[in-house]
């Protein structure tokens, strides 16, 4: 009996020393298998199948794959990387990203619109700042031929046609650097009105909206009263010149009816004892 448990022994022990030695050396051969391998294993008489590589998005040297439900990957081209290299910007997929159109929007240009430009007549507030010493402000009048003087240093710029915001521009480069290193302008326009009194039947100021003539600043005071002399209406400008305007032949021939500008005076004058 003691003899056969100990060859019982003798061989269970055997049997477990090769199992373990079995099991050691199969460890050195142990590998992971990559779920995603370039080359899927072909079983003998079959061809792989070449899969849709999962896109992926190149950040320096390193590949980001995409996962589904993520935030979807998008790549602006960067100048600053090597060749073939861009910078991953995310962009949630309900969103676009908006086409450039590489010229500023409508409402980046200039804010004040045409209806500020500054026409002849226009009177405008001029003051100058940053400068060694101080030049004391001043009050101008755009002149016929659509130029302001009366700046420091017998400096005249185009104004009329202009926004007040490029009028300032060339009155800076008028004076730097030919006569200062740094100078600021502040160019406003004044209220735009123009007058109306004598013989109208509302006699006053009115406010100027452009494109005015004698014959329309006299409707837009009620018209002529009935003692009005139509024949020798004075137009006097701003700056002081004086025109007299037959309203009859103005009617007739419409280059006779001379245009107003801001600050002009339209005065009618009364019949005399004999209608004249």
């Amino acid at each position: 009996m003691r003899s056969a448990t100990a060859k019982f022994n003798r061989w269970f022990g055997a049997a477990g020393l090769l199992v373990a030695g079995l099991f050691l050396s199969g460890c050195g051969h142990l590998y992971y298998a990559d779920p995603n391998p370039s080359q899927p294993y072909a079983f003998p008489g079959s061809t792989p199948s070449r899969a849709t590589p999962m896109a992926s998005a190149s950040v320096g040297s390193q590949a980001t794959a995409y996962q589904p439900g993520s935030v979807q990957p998008v790549l602006p081209a960067n100048p600053a990387l090597p060749s073939g290299q861009n910078t991953l910007v995310a962009v949630p997929p309900s969103t676009g990203v908006p086409p450039s159109t590489g010229t500023p929007s409508a409402a980046a240009s200039d804010a004040s619109g045409g209806s500020s430009l500054l026409r002849v007549g226009d009177s405008v507030s001029i003051t100058f700042s940053d400068t060694p010493q101080p030049i004391q402000p001043l009050i101008t009048t755009i002149g016929e031929d659509g130029r302001l003087t009366g700046l420091p240093l017998g400096v005249s710029v185009q104004a009329g046609g202009k926004t007040p915001t490029q009028v300032q521009e060339d009155i800076q480069k008028a004076y730097v650097p030919r006569y200062f290193l740094h100078l600021t302008a502040n160019v406003k326009a004044d209220l735009r009105v123009y007058f109306v009194g004598g013989e109208v039947r509302l006699p006053n100021r009115q406010t100027y909206a452009g494109d005015m003539t004698v014959l329309r600043a006299i409707d837009t005071a009620g018209g002529f009263t009935d003692f009005a002399n139509r024949r020798k209406i004075e137009l006097r400008r701003a700056n002081g010149q004086s025109f007299t305007i037959n309203a009859n032949d103005a009617r007739k021939h419409p280059n006779l009816d001379l245009p107003v500008y801001p600050n002009d005076q339209v005065w009618v004058p009364k019949k005399g004892a004999f209608g004249f």
